[in-house]
């Protein structure tokens, strides 16, 4: 994260939840999120877009384009089960945090978790 997202990020984080988060990395390939959730990347991907790449037209960004935006890096929160996907821009990160509703672990075809 950025040092002012991280900032705002850990103040409303200690606010909510009365400790500092706990992250651990996360491959990507081991994530699904729910509809709302690829809604909410997308969202997030198109505010990025608008802010750091003025010339792409934001408005026609796939939700699979939005999320591959956020790939990068992952982390899995400790304390809220929260999700935070983060894309490296104009040097430095943004990250938007999903909460633990919007994604779950991807499972194997045979329903074992990965």
């Amino acid at each position: 994260m950025s040092s002012a997202d991280q900032s705002g990020y850990l103040a409303s984080f200690h606010e909510d939840h009365g400790t500092e988060p706990v992250l651990h990395a996360i491959d990507y390939e081991d994530v699904a999120l729910t509809r709302e959730g690829a809604r909410m990347v997308q969202v997030g991907a198109q505010a990025v877009m608008r802010q750091y790449m003025p010339g792409v037209d934001f408005e026609k960004l796939t939700q699979a384009q939005a999320v591959a935006l956020f790939v990068d890096k992952l982390f899995w929160e400790e304390h809220s089960g929260g999700l935070i996907m983060c894309t490296d821009v104009a040097d430095k990160s943004v990250c938007l945090p999903i909460p633990r509703k919007l994604w779950t672990i991807r499972r194997d075809q045979d329903g074992t978790l990965q």
